[in-house]
């Protein structure tokens, strides 16, 4: 998915997006509701029958997103005002929303159905929906909020290594120039233990190589895993990467297999995705 088209996209959409009418005494619609209603479960829905009817159409990935949002958009408008508890919820929100959906369904195709976002750790999860719509991009750290709302897995800034064990992705923070410099041996120095980077009002995914060693060494979740067989294989090819998957993931290869072609089909950088390829082709 390219980033610049879809800030483009958004842009668009935003000149032809039009707020419902407020009739006087109208009352507002809530974002979540009881056993699953609300104006987040509509959107959803809606999008994901999108998605269906897309099908036929042959989209390709920025366009598929684009009408995406604007089933969002439409569900948002006809229901406007959103509040989300006293907090007003706006086409953001909404294209937030869509986003994770378009996301977990690309991710469901690339592997015919053996991965679902729902089926990882919550860590890996979030991961894996981060990575299905920014890639490696820089993105808002109120988007990745939004989205953890959505699936329900906190955002919690860590400043080393930590236990993976609740309903939340860490973050570790880039330090500065000037920190660089001071102290050699900061979480960037060493490798970050955490999936997520945050610089200022930014985050983004940390690569393969950027991870602690010793978080690749003893994994957590599904996410260390697939960074620690790329680092595996960059260090000794397809030889020691099989055996870094044997060791951390016996009897389980084959998913391992699919998260890498996952990884593989929404690399948007040409050297990244051919090193991946070729991983995939070693391991078959």
């Amino acid at each position: 998915m390219n980033i610049k088209n879809m800030a483009a996209a958004s842009s668009a959409i935003f000149l032809s997006c039009r707020k419902r009418t407020i009739r006087e005494n109208s009352e507002p619609a809530f974002w979540t509701g009881f056993g699953g209603t609300g104006v987040a479960s509509q959107i959803r829905d809606a999008v994901f029958e999108g998605l269906k009817e897309f099908e036929a159409l042959k989209l390709n990935p920025v366009d598929e997103m684009v009408a995406s949002y604007g089933r969002a958009l439409r569900v948002l408008s006809q229901n406007w005002p959103v509040l989300d508890g006293d907090e007003p919820v706006g086409p953001l929100r909404a294209m937030n929303e869509a986003s994770r959906v378009v996301a977990e369904n690309q991710i469901r195709r690339i592997t015919a159905g053996r991965i679902k976002v729902a089926d990882l750790s919550p860590e890996a999860a979030m991961a894996l929906t981060l990575y299905g719509i920014f890639g490696l991009a820089e993105f808002a750290y109120d988007d990745a909020l939004n989205l953890s709302k959505s699936l329900n897995i906190g955002l919690e800034g860590k400043t080393g290594g930590y236990n993976a064990d609740g309903r939340f992705i860490g973050i570790n923070t880039q330090a500065g120039g000037a920190g660089r410099r001071a102290a050699r041996t900061t979480a960037e120095d060493s490798g970050f233990h955490a999936p997520l980077i945050r610089k200022g009002s930014k985050l983004r995914l940390a690569r393969p190589g950027e991870r602690h060693k010793r978080r690749l060494e003893h994994p957590q979740t599904e996410w260390d895993i697939l960074h620690g067989m790329i680092v595996a294989y960059r260090q000794g090819d397809v030889p020691v990467a099989r055996g870094y998957l044997h060791r951390h993931a016996e009897g389980n290869e084959d998913f391992f297999k699919d998260l890498l072609q996952v990884w593989a089909a929404e690399m948007p950088e040409e050297k990244l995705r051919k090193e991946a390829q070729a991983l995939q082709f070693g391991l078959k």
